[in-house]
């Protein structure tokens, strides 16, 4: 896959290449064009006849414009490929797990402070699920992509109808990459001062404006008039009096009208400059022809309907929008609005057109919003053609099984992966093992490719056959010193959450992670807590790994019928620790607490 985008990056840069050069080509023959008019209007002007001077100066002119959008679109070009060329360097960069050359977006982690499991499983934030899946553009997909990694609510047919999707997506790599560097530059070319899509929805949802027939229909009767009588008063039939009181009555009823179309060119001007440039995005996706019977097919049916295509719509939206914003124009604006209620007009068909485009505009943007979403995944699936699709079980005492299952965080060179099965009955795990023996990191593996089960995305896994589970974690506590709460403090505060998570009355069970129990206390209070915790959550619905270094809790196996013991181990050789990394059933026989002290030059005994 490296090799396959080091070689489209390789491509685009000769592309890019050889468009320099004709640009520069295109640049002199601007120049010396411009210099040939310049002499042409100022040395012919006297030698040939009017008429044929005029003619060959408009034909040079044309010809001058036609050659200056030939260059806008060369250089448009550029632009375009030096994005793409961008996306296949971040692609590159998404396989090798090099964070800093990954887009990385704020979701507001303190917003998801008290989450289930966001922090502990590193979904959201820096060197996150999220940072390396997301290739959104705009806000709202941005929204849909993070809602689908943290929310709560799963229902099987929902996640696999994603799936599909995802497959079918992922393959299509030339319309994914073309949709995003449309995106991109439309983007790129966005102001800050301009408006977003989001803020056009909320004018088109205000209360539409009234009043103005009447103002209309008086201006428009004395229009007429004063086009009548300003004729009839150069034939001499007319006093000019009487075109003086038509022309003053008809800028009175202007002037005491005129606060309905405030802020009507400021709307129509930010409309028409944030649908031409999203318009080529809708556009892109319009024309996209999907072969078969497949799902995108009905997904991309609301873009390709023939009666309500967006192109068709966003046209006229624009024309009228174009129309209404001539006021910003100081010569061509006052002149129409002297001789017609020009702003009155256009302000009033925008108005009819609020209703009638609105739940449009609004279906598009939500459906294209879920389509960068879904195409982010199936980017996530692209680059990773080794990950598979779980499945959903059928047999009732199978909850869980993943055949090599690994880390999608942790570099491909580095991931160690493991097999691991949960049968009904056996729902306790207890998990001990050295210190850096790999307990936290198998906890964040297991619940990392559920969070992406439940996306519709691909696991980092040969195989996955699972149930559907709320998640909840208690890994990465960390005390509080703006609340006042210790490290165990935050930690009784997290594990009595998951308690109440696991008695809540829902329809789902719950699959949840504790690491290093009660590790911020002493050893007896530790494990007298951790024996109670234990056989209390036995007692629910639900699922749990926990981890300790409390190896007398093992003793547990023989009190509690749910409960089983899985271990990491390590090794010594030539004074150097190794760690395997491997899931083994039963209780760690060794430790090596001492052992790493004593390899770093402290005192034991």
């Amino acid at each position: 896959m490296k090799k396959l985008l080091s070689q489209h990056i390789e491509r685009i840069e000769r592309k890019v290449e050889k468009l320099k050069a004709l640009s520069n080509r295109i640049s002199t023959i601007r120049l010396l064009m411009f210099i040939g008019i310049l002499i042409f209007a100022v040395f012919t002007a006297s030698l040939l006849p009017v008429y044929i001077y005029a003619s060959l100066l408009f034909g040079y002119v044309i010809a001058f414009c036609v050659v200056i959008d030939r260059h806008r679109k060369v250089e448009q070009c550029i632009e375009k490929l030096g994005i793409l060329k961008q996306i296949k360097s971040e692609q590159v960069a998404r396989i090798d797990l090099k964070w800093d050359e990954i887009p990385w977006k704020d979701i507001n982690r303190n917003g998801y402070e008290n989450h289930p499991y966001a922090h502990d499983l590193n979904i959201i934030g820096k060197k996150s699920l999220f940072q390396l899946m997301d290739t959104s553009i705009y806000e709202g997909s941005v929204k849909i992509l993070s809602e689908k990694l943290l929310n709560q609510n799963r229902k099987t047919e929902v996640i696999t109808e994603i799936q599909s999707l995802v497959q079918e997506l992922a393959p299509l790599q030339l319309f994914r990459d073309k949709l995003r560097v449309e995106a991109k530059y439309t983007d790129s070319k966005t102001d800050w001062h301009d408006w977003t899509m989001e803020q056009m929805l909320d004018w088109l949802r205000l209360p539409k404006k009234t009043g103005f027939i009447l103002p209309i229909g008086i201006l428009s009767a004395l229009s007429i008039l004063n086009i009548t009588f300003g004729i009839m008063a150069l034939l001499g039939n007319l006093s000019a009096w009487y075109v003086m009181i038509s022309f003053v009555s008809y800028l009175i009823v202007h002037k005491l009208n005129s606060h309905k179309v405030n802020g009507l060119f400021d709307a129509a001007f930010q409309m028409e400059k944030l649908l031409g440039r999203f318009s080529n995005i809708l556009t892109h996706v319009e024309r996209f022809k999907v072969r078969g019977n497949k799902k995108l097919v009905s997904f991309l049916e609301v873009f390709q309907k023939e009666n309500e295509k967006p192109s068709k719509s966003l046209r006229k939206v624009r024309r009228l929008a174009i129309a209404a914003s001539v006021q910003k124009n100081q010569i061509i604006g006052p002149i129409l609005n002297l001789l017609m209620p020009w702003d009155f007009y256009f302000c009033l068909k925008l108005e009819d057109l609020k209703k009638e485009i609105e739940p449009k505009l609004t279906k598009w943007l939500d459906s294209f919003y879920e389509l960068e979403a879904l195409n982010s995944i199936a980017n996530f699936c692209f680059l990773n053609p080794e990950y598979s699709f779980p499945t959903f079980k059928h047999d009732s005492k199978l909850l869980f099984k993943a055949e090599q299952m690994g880390h999608p965080l942790i570099h491909k060179s580095q991931k160690v992966d493991n097999d691991f099965e949960i049968k009904s009955g056996n729902e306790l795990f207890l998990l001990t093992g050295s210190n850096m023996a790999g307990k936290s990191t198998f906890l964040r593996t297991v619940g990392i490719n559920l969070v992406l089960t439940y996306t519709g995305a691909p696991v980092s896994a040969v195989s996955l056959q699972t149930d559907v589970f709320r998640i909840f974690t208690s890994i990465n506590v960390n005390d509080s010193l703006g609340d006042g709460l210790s490290h165990f403090y935050a930690e009784v505060k997290r594990l009595r959450k998951l308690l109440d998570e696991l008695q809540k009355q829902d329809e789902l069970p719950l699959f949840f992670f504790v690491d290093e129990i009660y590790k911020g206390t002493n050893n007896r209070e530790r494990y007298s807590g951790s024996v109670a915790f234990l056989k209390e959550v036995a007692k629910e619905d639900g699922i749990g790994i926990v981890s300790t270094h409390d190896l007398e809790l093992a003793d547990l196996e023989s009190e509690i019928k749910k409960l089983s013991n899985w271990h990491f181990a390590e090794s010594i050789m030539n004074g150097k620790m190794s760690f395997e990394y491997k899931l083994r059933s039963g209780p760690c026989p060794s430790t090596n607490a001492l052992q790493i002290m004593k390899l770093e030059g402290l005192p034991v005994e």
